[in-house]
């Protein structure tokens, strides 16, 4: 959905972004330890249940930076002690990442949080039917779409009250990116949410290709033009061309492109050339001239990408990269490790920059509370020390990136990924997000666009005959919610 009002702007200080062109460094992760360990000795905290104050604050060392106020300002002195939270993770980075911080959280608050683990392909339908009929939930972590439509049917918690209530003086919600905080939070007139993990597709290239003199000197010649990293669509299409190995023998890779294309995908790659799915007034906005581009870009990127992509998913894809089979891939920022792992045959050698054309699709998710909970004060605890300014600094290795401007502002977060320059950079761009954010059918809707996307990439349809059904099918889909 077009995001407009001038409400994505920039989003860092221009010394955080000079901070990470200036680092050069390579690898996504400062060298700290895994397990939370206190600097020099480990401080007391608090042991006694019932509301005894610590006798010293937790300090912990993330990125050349003491974290001393875990404890939210002194908010946190075990007074929970005999209450129980349980949190629905989706299985994998989300997990480890709200898994890692529990028992720091549990140690300082005295509560107990049960984190339970659920497939990505049965979260969405687990957390809606928690939410509507069980109520075992306290916190829900969820992609942007899927909470806004939590917020419209009352399922999760307003949270202004909350933070009146019950935030450290400290909790400091101007702090989050710019736009990042109202367009995630705010729906429908109240804040349903905090954001957790900002998320915007990204253009990873081969560095190492891009500088090879031979290669620049063959497409100058070829093309009359320097190679470059692409910054529109047209350039993208020249470079896909020049690095695909069926089109020219000379190039060193297999594939000029590539990313994941598997059903639930496949609408990303439409939206970052230039696709839409409803306007500001939640219309449908995709059957036009602009769809109609980005549905052809799709189809020439095609030409330059491994047959077999539409079977790929999030890791088939990502390792394929990583194992060097592909000058460019379009992605969210989780690629990077991959990329940086030991055994990935491009460690050291990728690029990342804003997708071509500046149309980027926007992800992210953020956590609200369940309108069912039975320990809502405890459980807004548990966002507040996720979200807050040291709790964020926990997070980062799990691949859950900063959604606070102060945290880009860490030296030693700024010099921990050169992520970060493109990443933020992307968000002045970033208007649709990955989830249609209509109430109710945000998943139907989703899958509306996947069909007819891939009926077009697989020549049943022309672009043309393809958005317009998918706009048809939008009108219908909506008219049985107003109905």
């Amino acid at each position: 959905m077009m995001r407009r009002n001038g409400l994505w702007k920039r989003v860092a200080t221009a010394a955080a972004c000079t901070a990470v062109a200036a680092a050069g460094l390579t690898g996504c992760k400062v060298a700290v330890s895994e397990e939370m360990q206190t600097t020099a000795e480990t401080a007391a905290v608090t042991e006694a249940a019932g509301g005894t104050e610590a006798s010293e604050k937790k300090t912990i060392e993330k990125f050349g930076k003491t974290l001393d106020n875990l404890d939210l300002d002194g908010t946190l002195h075990g007074q929970y002690a005999g209450q129980t939270l349980t949190v629905p993770v989706m299985s994998g980075d989300f997990e480890k990442a709200v898994s890692d911080v529990v028992p720091l959280f549990e140690e300082l608050s005295g509560a107990k949080v049960v984190v339970e683990s659920i497939p990505g392909e049965q979260f969405t339908d687990k957390l809606q039917l928690d939410l509507n009929n069980t109520k075992r939930y306290d916190v829900v972590l969820a992609p942007i779409a899927f909470l806004h439509s939590f917020a419209k049917a009352d399922k999760i918690e307003p949270l202004d009250t909350m933070i009146s209530q019950y935030a450290g003086e400290s909790y400091d919600t101007s702090d989050f990116l710019p736009g990042l905080f109202d367009t995630y939070g705010n729906y429908d007139g109240k804040l349903c949410a905090i954001p957790y993990k900002p998320d915007v597709e990204l253009l990873f290239y081969r560095k190492d290709l891009f500088e090879d003199e031979s290669l620049k000197k063959a497409y100058q010649e070829k093309y009359e033009t320097e190679l470059k990293v692409p910054e529109t669509n047209e350039e993208m299409m020249q470079v896909a061309e020049f690095f695909t190995k069926s089109v020219n023998p000379e190039s060193p890779v297999d594939y000029g492109y590539s990313t994941n294309m598997l059903k639930g995908c496949t609408r990303l790659l439409w939206i970052n050339r230039g696709g839409d799915d409803v306007d500001e007034n939640l219309k449908p906005n995709m059957n036009n001239e602009a769809g109609i581009d980005a549905l052809n870009r799709v189809l020439k990127l095609q030409e330059y990408a491994p047959k077999e992509w539409m079977q790929m998913g999030w890791d088939e894809a990502n390792q394929f990269f990583a194992n060097g089979n592909a000058a460019m891939m379009e992605q969210w920022p989780g690629l990077w490790l991959t990329c940086q792992s030991d055994t990935s045959a491009v460690k050291d050698k990728i690029g990342v920059a804003v997708a071509p054309g500046k149309t980027p699709v926007l992800g992210g998710w953020g956590v609200g509370i369940s309108a069912g909970s039975q320990n809502k004060e405890l459980a807004w605890k548990l966002i507040e020390f996720m979200t807050s300014k040291d709790g964020e600094l926990l997070k980062i290795e799990n691949t859950m990136d900063p959604c606070r401007t102060s945290t880009y502002e860490v030296p030693g977060v700024a010099q921990s990924s050169l992520l970060y320059g493109a990443l933020m950079e992307s968000f002045q761009y970033a208007k649709t997000l990955a989830d249609v954010d209509v109430p109710y059918i945000s998943s139907k809707l989703n899958d509306v666009m996947e069909f007819h996307i891939q009926e077009a990439m697989a020549g049943k349809v022309t672009p043309e005959e393809a958005l317009a059904n998918m706009e048809q099918e939008f009108i219908d889909e909506m008219a049985k919610v107003e109905n």
